[in-house]
Parts: C-alpha cells; sequence; structure tokens
C-alpha cells in the first residue's frame, strides 16, 4: 500500500541528485518509469545547465527531437549562438547520420538573433557550415553578411540573464516588474483582491507566481499568457503568522512560520507537513541552498541556523551568524548564502554571507540604510534589497564586484507587498 509514496521518495531523492553527469541516467530512468514529475524536473534541469550537459560524451547520444527541444525552448536563458554551438556539436559527433537534418533544425533557431561576429567566423573557418549553400542564404537572409575573421568564442557555461523583481503593488492594484537593465517599471497582471490587504509572500516556479496569505489560502497565476489569471489552489495546512516566510526546492514550495513548517507538490495540489519542532521557526528567514533548506535567525532563536535535507528528512545545525536577526532577508549567489538586515532590538542595516565549503560567516559592507521585514533577490549578478516594513520603500543593490550597496530607486509612488518581492526571469518572446 505504501508502494507509491516510496516510488515518490526515490524520485524526490534522484531530483535532489541532479547534476551534469547524474541527468542522463536519471532522466532514462524517469522515462523507463513512466515519472512524469521526475522526467520535468530533467527537463528543466537541462535546459538552466544546457552549457553543462554538453560537455557529457552523453549529450551527444541523445535523440534528435530532444535536442531540438533544448535549442528551441524560450524560457532557455542561453544565447542564438551558444544554441547553434550545441546544434553544430551534435551534428559533427555523427555527421553521417545527422547532416541531412542540419538544415532543418538550423531554421527552428531564430537565426536573427545570431550575431555577426560568429556568423561570420562560421562562414569563413567551419568548413562544415560553410558546404551548405542553404545556410550560407539562411544567414545572409537574416541580415548577418561576413565581414570578420577573428576567431569568436561562445561560452556555454554563462546563460544570457534578463531579470527583473517582481513587485506587488497595491496602490495600483497591479504586478509590476522593476527591470533593472533599463530602469523602467511594467504592469504584467492585476493583482487578486485578496492581495489588496494584509501580508502575505509569494515565490516564482518555472512560469507560475504563487501567492500565501495568512488566512492560509493559496493563489497562482502564469505571469507571461496573456490570458492566465489568477487560480485559487489548496488551501495550507497550518497557520504560519504574519511573518510567514517561503522557498522552493524541486518543485516544492516550503513554508514556515510559528513553529510549523510544511510544502506543496504543484503536481497534486496538495500540502504536507514537515516535521520541525526541534527548531521552532518563528520570524525566521527560509532559503533554499544547494539540497537542502535553511532556517536562519528567528525570534528566540538569535543567530542559530539550522538545514534541512529533504532527500533523507533530517535536520542539523551549521555555525551561527555573526549577527542575531530575525524578520531578515536571504538569497543564494555563487555557491554562498547572503543575508541582511533584519531586527535585533533596533532595524539593522548589516550583512554577511555564509560559506557552507568552510563552515564560516563573513561580514560585508552595511546596507545604506536599515532594513527589515523585506526581500533579497538576485537579478544580473547583483543583490537586490527590496522594500521595508518602516519608512519609504526603496531598492538598493550591492555590487559584488565591487562590494558596495547603492541606493537603486524610489517606490514613492507605490505600496508594496515588501516579503512577496522576488526575482524573476524575464523571457524572450520569439
Amino acid at each position: 500500500m505504501q508502494l507509491s509514496r516510496f516510488c515518490e521518495k526515490i524520485a524526490e531523492f534522484l531530483k535532489a541528485n541532479l547534476g551534469p553527469k547524474s541527468f542522463f541516467i536519471i532522466r532514462q530512468l524517469a522515462i523507463k518509469f513512466n515519472l512524469k514529475g521526475l522526467e520535468e524536473s530533467c527537463d528543466e534541469f537541462a535546459i538552466i545547465h544546457l552549457g553543462s550537459i554538453t560537455k557529457e560524451a552523453e549529450f551527444n547520444e541523445l535523440d534528435k527531437d530532444y535536442v531540438v527541444f533544448l535549442i528551441t525552448c524560450r524560457w532557455s536563458s542561453y544565447s542564438e549562438d551558444s544554441k547553434l554551438t550545441v546544434l553544430l556539436q551534435w551534428i559533427k559527433a555523427d555527421t553521417e547520420s545527422r547532416t541531412e537534418y542540419f538544415i532543418e533544425m538550423v531554421k527552428k533557431l531564430n537565426m536573427g538573433k545570431i550575431s555577426t561576429s560568429y556568423g561570420s567566423y562560421l562562414v569563413r573557418n567551419d568548413s562544415f557550415c560553410s558546404s551548405f549553400a542553404d545556410f550560407m542564404k539562411i544567414l545572409y537572409l537574416a541580415n548577418k553578411s561576413p565581414e570578420k575573421d577573428e576567431k569568436v568564442t561562445v561560452t556555454l557555461s554563462s546563460p544570457i540573464h534578463n531579470g527583473g523583481v517582481l513587485l506587488f503593488d497595491k496602490k495600483s492594484k497591479a504586478l509590476q516588474v522593476y527591470c533593472p537593465i533599463d530602469k523602467t517599471f511594467n504592469k504584467l497582471k492585476q493583482l487578486n483582491e485578496n492581495m489588496l490587504d494584509g501580508k502575505y509572500t509569494a515565490v516564482y516556479l518555472k512560469k507560475f507566481v504563487f501567492v500565501l496569505l495568512l488566512n492560509r489560502k493559496v493563489y497562482g497565476v502564469n505571469v507571461w499568457e496573456a490570458e492566465s489569471s489568477w487560480t485559487e489552489l489548496e488551501s495550507m495546512m497550518n497557520d504560519h503568522g504574519q511573518y510567514i516566510r517561503a522557498a522552493v526546492h524541486n518543485n516544492f514550495i516550503y513554508v514556515c512560520g510559528e513553529n510549523t513548517m510544511e510544502r506543496y507538490e504543484n503536481n497534486e495540489n496538495k500540502w504536507e507537513n514537515v516535521e520541525c519542532s526541534s527548531i521552532e521557526p518563528f520570524e525566521c528567514t527560509l532559503v533554499t541552498f544547494r539540497d537542502e533548506i535553511y532556517v536562519i535567525g528567528g525570534r528566540n532563536r538569535d543567530a542559530e541556523v539550522d538545514k534541512y535535507s529533504p532527500s533523507v528528512g533530517s535536520w542539523s545545525s551549521v555555525k551561527p551568524m555573526n549577527v542575531g536577526r530575525r524578520v531578515s532577508a536571504a538569497a543564494v549567489y555563487d555557491d554562498r548564502i547572503y543575508i541582511a538586515g533584519g531586527w535585533n532590538g533596533s532595524v539593522l542595516s548589516s550583512t554577511e554571507f555564509f560559506n557552507p565549503d568552510e563552515n564560516t560567516w563573513t561580514n560585508l559592507t552595511s546596507m545604506t540604510i536599515p532594513r527589515f521585514v523585506f526581500s533579497l533577490c538576485v537579478v544580473n549578478n547583483n543583490l537586490f534589497a527590496v522594500g521595508n516594513a518602516s519608512g519609504a520603500y526603496s531598492i538598493e543593490k550591492y555590487d559584488l564586484d565591487k562590494s558596495q550597496w547603492q541606493k537603486v530607486t524610489d517606490l514613492a509612488d507605490m505600496e508594496i507587498m515588501s516579503t512577496a518581492s522576488i526575482a524573476i526571469r524575464i523571457p524572450v518572446l520569439l
């Protein structure tokens, strides 16, 4: 009777262990045993880590349809130069049987976005490409005339990021996205009437935004589909207090607050409790890192930091922070956990990061102003501190290269729900 649940646990374990090398065998298992959720996780991993999996020999053995899926996915962050490089690698791994597919697959790319320098390099220096008159014609029609001879290096390990910060603005009654590159605000969706009052938090999972309210209600919407509207989902099982926090890990949404934790499985639209009585999370900060969920600080916890491993269902502690804090904000970037602000008798502006490999916390430059009950978002290689429970709303960013904070913009014309501010990747609509 428990076999189904046992299979779910195995699938969850495999999801947690997805990597460039393990991806191929895990995907085969998912297909063989018809584990649709695990297969979707494999697809998402491959799209995000395309550069890494192409370095493995097994990549060249993938079937044609799957390679087409990877290079044409509209949610991919990789440039068309990178996708063409991937296609060429796969074709050249077996030119005898795959050459016939080359032009057919090239036409599925947005050749108008191939850079002039890379297109020119291929025409002048890649004998395989230059031997195809149809390929030359496609480049010409895409207005990519060959002009340069220098070698062009396409980096597959660093996808192009075009991100933004999603803001829940009660004043305009709309979801707004702030784009740091061009410093613009754009409305995406009208807010559900239940989001105009009270407090809540939000997470971004694939193309969907999930909002978790204090009254246990949960709403979801696909922010990139014009016809998509807010849908009420299965309500949470527990009350989590006014400082509810949430994080996403392997397609699960983890929520904690008021000494309880639970998680939501989107495909099955159901909640289940997570045992956490030993740590009593209350006014803490929640963040996903590698294969673990970190519970940081909180009331009566001071600087304590604990982590939960979903694959084995166990808790453990790591080194405490340098500064005790609750209702702070955290984000993960470059294999480190960054945490800022919070409350410790007064509102804090201090910032520090955790290095899990060394189990150490290191102090950083403080924010320009103290903040608590706010959000940290990583967008385009910068940390953004968004909102504040006290004082005027604003956004400031931490330049990781310069190691300094600087104010980005005021949000004087908005009334945002600070803890619901989240980083999103803006798709390039083809």
